[in-house]
């Protein structure tokens, strides 16, 4: 989540040869519903996407929090032979600034009354509304596809938080950091949009892609989480980020299965995991523009 999905959709139902379910589809991780009936339910919602031109058509769904408990996706990767997965991943810190800050106003927009926590007590598996900082361990999510071997201090780290792992061999999977995709250097987001061109095996290009779905309103729990008040919350996803890093470059992309869009730059993103972000105010971001630390 918050990891411009919602851009990748909005791009999707422009282009002539893919079409999207308009709406989040997360059916296919409810265990307590049987693998036939999701399935079914799956097949209804590609089924009844329009098909706007004659081309051969991609047919996809979005779910930004499938990738958390993989079940699902590894119940669509036994079905569906040629599945194709994109995963978007940002900095650690801000990361969990963005999805805290998006469910407050979620809260709001629902008219609950409820109070959220602090997010200092937010920390390992105790959630609210998904957000942790264990789900800011993208590894945990990763790994459970299949996709490297998998050793005995993984499989305990998984199990520690009701996970393992769901098999997908004949899937791919696409990965990006946010960043590429509004990247001010208009070559390299040129080739990072060919790239995924390639992955989804499209004939005609994407088109630069538009900001949808920022979260620019601030409510009164809305959190700024470079305040002092947050400088061990952040250490902690920091040191997390350093291990998701490390893992996710010396490990993951050895696979044949794990595709990225402009490796080096890709790269360069992932070792900004290491680094406080909010320490860089008065600098430049990633991609040379002034960081928003309320994004």
């Amino acid at each position: 989540p918050k990891c411009g999905t919602t851009t990748l959709l909005h791009s999707f139902l422009k282009h002539d040869e893919t079409t999207i379910a308009p709406v989040e589809f997360c059916e296919m991780d409810r265990g307590s519903v049987d693998p036939k009936t999701r399935i079914a339910k799956l097949n209804e919602v590609l089924a009844n996407m329009p098909n706007p031109s004659e081309l051969p058509v991609r047919r996809g769904v979005k779910c930004p929090m499938a990738i958390w408990d993989a079940r699902g996706l590894g119940l669509i990767s036994s079905s569906f032979k040629h599945t194709r997965i994109i995963v978007g991943l940002r900095h650690p810190v801000l990361f969990f600034q963005s999805f805290y800050n998006y469910r407050v106003t979620e809260m709001y927009d629902n008219q609950s009354t409820e109070k959220p926590p602090s997010p200092l007590e937010l920390i390992g598996n105790k959630t609210w509304r998904d957000v942790s900082t264990d789900l800011a361990r993208y590894e945990l999510s990763l790994m459970q596809l299949g996709k490297t071997p998998t050793k005995t201090i993984d499989l305990r780290d998984l199990g520690s938080h009701g996970k393992s792992i769901f098999p997908t061999p004949h899937t791919k999977i696409f990965l990006y950091s946010i960043e590429q995709l509004n990247d001010s250097d208009e070559g390299r987001a040129r080739n990072f949009r060919l790239d995924l061109q390639r992955f989804l095996r499209l004939k005609s290009p994407l088109e630069p892609f538009a900001k949808e779905n920022t979260n620019s309103v601030r409510r009164e729990e809305s959190i700024n989480i470079c305040d002092a008040c947050f400088n061990e919350l952040r250490k902690l996803l920091v040191k997390q980020g350093k291990n998701t890093a490390r893992w996710i470059r010396d490990e993951l992309l050895k696979s044949e299965d794990i595709f990225v869009g402009g490796r080096n730059h890709f790269i360069r993103l992932l070792e900004t995991f290491e680094h406080d972000p909010c320490l860089k105010i008065g600098h430049a971001n990633f991609n040379g523009r002034p960081i928003n630390r309320r994004d």
